[in-house]
C-alpha cells in the first residue's frame, strides 16, 4: 500500500509540474513569411506588412529581433502592432494575432540592387522561457 501512495504521489506532482507547459513547435503563423515591396521608382516610399498568429491553446510571449537592415527600410513602423515601445516581448493570447509594418524608401543610394529586412520572430513560454518555434520573416525591395 505505501508503494502504491508513493507512486500516486509522484504522479500527481509529476502532473503538476509538466502540466502547464506548452509543446514546442506550431505555435507560430506567419502569413506571409516573405514580403516583396516590389521595385519602386526613387523617392518613393511603400508601406507593407506581415501577420503573426500564436497557433497554440496557450499564451505566448512574442520578441522580434531585426537581423539584417538596409538603409532603405524603416524597421518596426508604428503602424505595428507586434513591438512593445519598450522591445519587450508581446503577450499573444491563444489564437491572437499581430502585425509587423515595414516601410522601404526606395533612394539612388543603392539603385537596382535587391535589397532586404530580416527579422526573426521567436515565440516562447511565458511560464517557463523555453523557446518554443522561431521563424524567419523577409522584405525585400528594389528601387529604380
Amino acid at each position: 500500500m505505501r508503494l502504491l501512495r508513493v507512486l500516486l504521489v509522484t504522479l500527481v506532482v509529476s502532473a503538476g509540474i509538466t502540466g502547464g507547459a506548452i509543446a514546442a513547435g506550431n505555435v507560430l503563423k506567419v502569413t506571409p513569411g516573405t514580403v516583396n515591396l516590389g521595385t519602386k521608382p526613387v523617392g518613393s516610399v511603400t508601406l507593407k506588412g506581415t501577420t503573426i498568429t500564436n497557433t497554440s491553446d496557450e499564451p505566448i510571449l512574442l520578441t522580434l529581433s531585426l537581423v539584417r537592415s538596409w538603409d532603405d527600410f524603416a524597421g518596426g513602423r508604428v503602424e505595428s502592432t507586434c513591438l512593445s515601445p519598450l522591445g519587450e516581448p508581446t503577450l499573444l493570447a491563444p489564437g491572437e494575432s499581430c502585425t509587423l509594418v515595414e516601410a522601404f524608401f526606395a533612394t539612388g543610394d543603392f539603385n537596382g540592387i535587391k535589397q532586404d529586412q530580416i527579422w526573426l520572430a521567436t515565440g516562447t513560454d511565458p511560464e517557463t522561457g523555453s523557446v518554443l518555434e522561431t521563424e524567419t520573416i523577409v522584405f525585400f525591395g528594389r528601387s529604380r
